[in-house]
């Protein structure tokens, strides 16, 4: 598992495999995340994090943009 800490801007929203982040760039992130982040559903945030894969991030923190 990696160390690599990472700040990911981007729209969140949920799909099949949970919490999902897009970039602008249209990369898709999957957040795990244990906070309820429900309310900022469909919103721009910044999710920081530890990359835990190669489209995996495990959120420490999810914050509107």
């Amino acid at each position: 598992m990696s160390t690599e800490r990472q700040r990911i801007a981007g729209t969140l929203d949920r799909a099949k495999r949970g919490l999902i982040l897009t970039t602008d760039q249209h990369e898709i992130w999957v957040i795990e995340a244990e906070d309820n982040v429900d309310s900022l559903l469909g919103s721009k945030v910044i999710v920081d994090g530890v990359i835990t894969g190669i489209d995996r991030v495990r959120a420490d923190w999810i914050g509107p943009l």
